[in-house]
């Protein structure tokens, strides 16, 4: 259930202007029960809405690492809820850099979900290639 961090998955190192995107897609019988988990972890972040490759982006952020969350579809049909994470820091530039909050924040999800006793059937993890920050 947890992600195990890497650094530096994409074909070369994070650029200044650009994110590492995680997502995780959750599974659990209380959808809304994970939603408001992510909601009461995120709570302190600034609000946004940007539009990006035409399409509108919405999810909060504190500068360095961003959040959206929606609900989808597995690929077995199953209604799950993504949560994207994006987080900007050069490795050996910035401190903490991109990979160890993408890390921290994967840690902390899954923690709160357990902690506060939220049956997650699965986290289907999914490292995606560096996007272009919208800010």
């Amino acid at each position: 259930m947890r992600w195990r961090q890497r650094t530096e998955w994409g074909p070369r190192s994070l650029g200044d202007d650009e994110w590492a995107v995680l997502e995780a897609q959750i599974d659990a019988d209380d959808l809304e029960a994970v939603e408001y988990a992510v909601e009461e972890l995120t709570g302190f972040m600034d609000a946004f809405r940007e539009d990006v490759d035409g399409h509108p982006m919405v999810g909060v952020t504190d500068g360095q690492l961003s959040v959206t969350q929606e609900y989808t579809e597995n690929r077995r049909g199953r209604r799950v809820l993504q949560v994207t994470f994006y987080a900007s820091g050069r490795v050996g530039v910035a401190q903490p850099h991109a990979f160890d909050r993408l890390g921290s924040a994967a840690g902390s999800l899954v923690d709160h979900l357990q902690a506060d006793g939220i049956v997650v059937s699965e986290i289907r993890w999914s490292e995606h290639p560096y996007r272009k920050r919208a800010f």
